[in-house]
């Protein structure tokens, strides 16, 4: 039987949905979308388009189960998070119709302008309540993996979602849960190296998986999105050694952090990926076998990288590989990913802490 037939197609109200939310029988499942991300702005502007009467895309759903004892069924939201997100987080009063978003031009804007749902008029309170999505209600008999082909597929031409969020979908095993286990590390907001956009896109979990591939395989290869999949691929039910790697992935974040020291220019500096690629890269082969980073090594980094801008400084400083650290700084403006854009990087970093 083919999965369309497998597939209700059900109008169904707000109400019905947050029904459901609020008695816990609609999960959102983060192995097809990641935890909710949307802007307020995408907020605003969908609630808007609820009150409008506007049409918006349909919400996939799966039902995964009836409670014997209860009788009630539970669902997991497909495809739909960010959209029944706003709207739930809208109806408890979290967010407000910031003027600014809104279309001033309407009829509606000085009627629903920064107000928050409680203080809606009525008509508009019950537009929310009584607005119908078009459901697509997935069967219980049909099996995760197909459940995952049919998001992949639903997305594959969409130009909104990234490679790895295709990937949070496709690989929810024992690789991508270490990634996003370091992705929450407090390291990253005080360094600022990954801001709201990053994160929402899920940058983040794409380049510390580029990490993890680094430690795993060493530079070798192209960063391709394709052997970014075989990685995930290769790791997703059984990932050798991960508390090995997780416990040096944190030693060197702990190294980087103490280059750093809070300084807001070296933040800015290490924030871009090429960079902190490289240091990682470096600071990995340098302390193998339990060698130590030592004073020497941590200032002549913090020399390099708060005279990253003046040429003549970092000849005077480094006057016997001022060749070399002007290559780098080329090679930091091209492509990051090939091979051999990163090994020569690498090696370049490896003689400025050594210097």
């Amino acid at each position: 039987m083919k999965l369309i037939d497998l597939i209700d197609i059900q109008p169904q109200n707000i109400k019905w949905l947050y029904d459901l939310n609020t008695k816990g029988l609609l999960v959102v499942d983060n192995s097809f979308q990641r935890n909710y991300v949307w802007s307020k702005k995408n907020q605003i502007q969908l609630i808007e388009s609820v009150i409008m009467g506007c049409p918006i895309p349909e919400i996939y759903i799966w039902n995964t189960g009836t409670d014997e004892n209860t009788g009630d069924t539970k669902y997991s939201i497909v495809d739909g998070q960010q959209r029944t997100g706003a709207i739930f987080q809208y109806i408890l009063n979290q967010y407000k119709l910031n003027d600014s978003v809104l279309n001033v031009d309407s009829d509606h804007f000085e009627r629903i302008k920064n107000k928050f749902f409680r203080e809606l008029d009525v008509e508009d309170k019950k537009a929310i309540w009584a607005y119908t999505f078009s459901i697509r209600l997935v069967g219980g008999n049909v099996e995760r993996n197909n459940i995952v082909k049919m998001f992949l597929r639903l997305n594959s031409n969409n130009l909104t979602l990234n490679p790895q969020e295709l990937r949070n979908a496709e690989f929810e095993g024992e690789f991508m849960e270490v990634v996003s286990t370091l992705s929450e590390r407090e390291y990253w907001n005080t360094n600022k190296i990954f801001g709201i956009a990053d994160r929402r896109r899920m940058r983040d979990i794409s380049f510390i998986s580029t990490l993890l591939v680094f430690m795993k395989q060493g530079i070798q290869e192209d960063v391709t999105e394709k052997n970014l999949n075989q990685i995930y691929d290769l790791y997703n039910n059984n990932y050798p050694d991960k508390d090995d790697d997780i416990k040096r992935f944190d030693e060197l974040l702990n190294f980087i952090d103490i280059i750093i020291d809070g300084q807001e220019m070296r933040q800015k500096v290490i924030k871009r990926s090429v960079h902190l690629y490289s240091l990682f890269t470096a600071l990995y082969e340098l302390t193998l076998d339990d060698n130590q980073l030592v004073e020497s090594h941590i200032e002549n980094y913090r020399n390099f990288i708060d005279n990253y801008d003046s040429d003549e400084s970092l000849k005077n400083i480094f006057s016997n590989i001022e060749d070399e650290i002007l290559i780098y700084k080329a090679l930091s403006q091209e492509g990051t990913r090939a091979q051999n854009n990163r090994l020569k990087r690498h090696n370049i970093i490896m003689k400025i802490l050594n210097y």
